[in-house]
């Protein structure tokens, strides 16, 4: 996977290509945030929510690989912007629910709309064949590299193909 030139590892292959796909995403989400004013965190937040409809700030930690200070304080300041709520869990009283409000709806409408004309433009390069192939082969390699596809994605509208 890894080739030594001189002190410099460098990868190859389909582990350069996932190397480069996600620091494109990054990019992408970096210059999403920006454009509307927001963190990479707090947009990776609000992702989440939105993925979910509603989550709790642990179940919120665990997904987004933040401390529970730090989803505080983004939660803290993407409800001082009107974007997320917080609701009383009915079955904890000891429990709350973050969850989108109306403008955060709106907003990552938007986001959502953003990203899938940017993946639109290279699916409509492959056939319906290579773009199903294609998403069989990422979420396997995710499964690989150790990322639970059940736990992860549960709640969200992401389809899961079974890794083989």
């Amino acid at each position: 996977m890894f080739k030594e030139s001189g002190s410099v590892q460098v990868l190859e292959g389909v582990a350069a290509a996932v190397v480069v796909l996600l620091r494109a995403l990054d990019k992408t989400r970096a210059g999403m945030a920006a454009k509307d004013g927001f963190t990479g965190s707090e947009i990776r937040v609000l992702f989440r929510i939105s993925e979910a409809g509603r989550v709790t700030p642990k179940i919120l930690a665990g997904s987004t690989d933040l401390s529970m200070g730090a989803v505080t304080a983004i939660s803290d300041r993407l409800v001082a912007r009107d974007v997320v709520r917080r609701v009383a869990n009915p079955n904890d009283r000891r429990s709350l629910f973050l969850e989108l409000t109306a403008t955060g709806e709106t907003l990552m409408d938007s986001m959502y709309g953003d990203f899938r004309a940017r993946i639109g433009e290279a699916q409509r390069k492959m056939s319906c064949a290579e773009q199903e192939l294609l998403e069989a082969q990422l979420l396997n390699i995710a499964a690989a590299l150790g990322y639970d596809l059940e736990e992860r994605l549960a709640g969200t509208q992401i389809s899961v193909v079974k890794a083989s």
